[in-house]
């Protein structure tokens, strides 16, 4: 099965089409298998021609003087058929098939013979196996041999052997009918299949853009009305999932907007307030509160603009990132030794990219970052330096607004904003814990081509 998997072809296509020769030429099998069985060997011109021979022959042997009998059966002999007296009979009596008794009974109709007078009749291949033998053998293809022994009633027999064709050329009958049945049949096949898969793959095609978070325009109604019906169904999803999304966002828009204004109240009572530890710890925690709002819209606002997706190197835009980084002075290193196209929303990954960078700087005092091609994926990891997480942690830590502690003086937001931002593309994050130390955040992006 993992070899015949290996050559067996993988579209719908050419599966169908290599499935209709297969049937076609076993239908053409199983037919040859049944006449060769059963139905008449011989042709009905060569098997009228070949009794011909015989009954001329006879007549020639039964009239003439032996010697002159003789002398122009040898004459009425030619390459496909060769008669001759003898006092023996060439063919002894034996079992006769159905095909031989027909061809004893048609012969002795044509002549004058006495019911008691022997006729031996036998049908074989010219290699001397039987007629009707195997047809995948090599003997079922041989040529066919009519042999015949005829009692002349004066202690002589006229003897025959003929070589008739038979009524199924197979190699003839196939290189003809083959091509003539399979390709007409075949092209139909193949342009009302392709009238069927092109929409399932437009289809397969936007939806794999959908999964990547783009919105598209609504599929075309096209081809058979399955197809269409597949399509509606489609452009239906795509419709409800946009306004699930926008739906989602407006609301979390509306309540991070109407979180300002208490916020700002709050804190300009606090502020009135006599100053102490009391004082500071409130404004502290109001500030953190207004920090995790303010995120909290600048993400909504980002999401809700749809970046357009194009292609792009992905050396450039890694190179441009840990460029910038360089630039500030901190140690983000990158090999710049690859040229990988990906098909991406560019503003959004390097919005992932950068918090990755940045939560890799924070904990692990320096970020390194590798690109590898995987399949139909691009892989990409950033390496830091630090401690790694608890593995209780490893998914933890892409949950909103979750910190590791005390010490960890961010938000929260910035690996769920990587995450989500990394879904939106079809790809994964994760992260691992590298051996001796440090973590790994692994990045997979599908090509999108």
């Amino acid at each position: 099965m993992t070899r015949l998997s290996r050559v067996w072809p993988v579209g719908l296509v050419s599966q169908l089409s290599v499935l209709f020769c297969l049937a076609l030429l076993a239908s053409n099998l199983i037919g040859m298998a049944l006449l060769h069985r059963h139905g008449t060997l011989l042709h009905p011109l060569s098997r009228d021609a070949s009794l011909g021979q015989l009954v001329a022959a006879y007549h020639v042997a039964h009239a003439l003087a032996p010697a002159q009998a003789a002398q122009l059966l040898s004459v009425m002999g030619d390459g496909q058929a060769r008669f001759w007296l003898d006092e023996k009979a060439d063919v002894e009596p034996f079992a006769a098939r159905r095909e031989e008794q027909r061809l004893a009974h048609d012969l002795r109709a044509r002549l004058p013979l006495p019911t008691q007078a022997s006729l031996n009749v036998q049908l074989e291949r010219a290699n001397g196996a039987d007629a009707r033998t195997h047809l995948l053998s090599a003997s079922g293809w041989a040529p066919l041999r009519l042999r015949s022994s005829l009692a002349l009633g004066n202690g002589q027999y006229l003897n025959a052997v003929q070589h008739p064709s038979g009524a199924y050329p197979w190699r003839t009958l196939l290189a003809y009918s083959l091509p003539v049945t399979t390709l007409p049949v075949l092209l139909v096949l193949i342009v009302c299949i392709n009238r069927v898969i092109r929409p399932v793959k437009s289809l397969a095609a936007a939806t794999e853009r959908v999964s990547r978070g783009e919105w598209i325009a609504p599929l075309p109604l096209r081809g058979a009305g399955e197809a269409r019906d597949l399509t509606r169904a489609f452009n239906t999803m795509q419709a409800s999932l946009a306004r699930h999304v926008e739906g989602r966002m407006r609301l979390l828009a509306a309540i991070s907007h109407d979180l300002n204004t208490p916020l700002t109240e709050l804190r300009l009572q606090v502020e009135l307030l006599e100053e102490g530890p009391a004082r500071d710890d409130m404004l502290e925690s109001l500030g953190e509160l207004s920090a995790m709002v303010r995120e909290t819209l600048t993400y909504v606002r980002e999401d809700a603009v749809q970046e357009a997706t194009c292609t792009v190197n992905l050396n450039d835009v890694l190179g441009e990132l840990t460029r910038r980084y360089q630039l500030l002075g901190q140690p983000v290193t990158w090999p710049d030794s690859v040229d990988i196209r990906l098909r991406c929303r560019p503003l959004a990954l390097k919005r992932a990219l950068t918090n990755l960078i940045d939560n890799a700087l924070k904990h692990g005092t320096s970020a390194q970052v590798a690109v590898r091609e995987q399949g139909d994926s691009v892989v990409l990891e950033i390496l830091d330096q630090g401690p790694g997480l608890p593995e209780a942690w490893l998914e933890k830590v892409f949950e909103p607004f979750v910190r590791l502690g005390p010490s960890d003086h961010g938000l929260g937001l910035g690996l769920a904003i990587a995450r989500s931002c990394i879904h939106a593309h079809g790809g994964e994050l994760v992260l691992q814990n590298r051996q001796p130390s440090g973590l790994c955040a692994v990045i997979h992006l599908p090509r999108g081509d």
